[in-house]
């Protein structure tokens, strides 16, 4: 059996940086795992939540939760390239093109391609934009004169 970060009847919150903001500020008691998940009920009742156990926090002791308001993350721009931070993230590693940037959510696709598939709602706190001046650095190596094949 494998040993869980959050035993069961403890209590939790959501991270705030990996979680929609509709999981915010409510306190859960772990019910059970799953295969992947904990399994997840409400403190004062209500809706339960099946959630990886990566994307929880302990509860604060005294079990009031202080309201956080998350400045707004500069937009993207249409063809930004990106790396995506998260222990939920299942896109695999590499780098990501910016399809579009609607403001909590980005659209996204490989660099290079996936046969036409692409991730359409990552949170925008995942996302990371890689410095354009190294990356283009990096392209221009590759792209220099004595490079190129005859």
């Amino acid at each position: 059996m494998s040993a869980h970060r959050f035993p069961v009847n403890d209590k939790v919150i959501c991270d705030p940086t990996q979680t929609p903001a509709r999981y915010h500020g409510i306190v859960y008691i772990v019910k059970g795992h799953g295969p992947k998940n904990a399994i997840l009920t409400p403190v004062n009742g209500g809706k339960g939540l099946r959630i990886p156990e990566a994307l929880l926090l302990p509860a604060p002791e005294d079990g009031a939760i202080v309201a956080t308001v998350a400045a707004p993350l500069p937009p993207l721009d249409f063809g930004a390239v990106v790396t995506v931070h998260s222990p939920a993230w299942t896109g695999g590693n590499g780098l990501h093109v910016v399809l579009a940037d609607r403001g909590d959510k980005v659209k996204l696709v490989p660099l290079g391609g996936n046969q036409g598939k692409y991730w359409p709602g990552v949170p925008r706190a995942w996302v990371r934009e890689v410095d354009r001046t190294a990356l283009l650095a990096a392209v221009a190596g590759l792209t220099a004169a004595g490079d190129r094949p005859r």
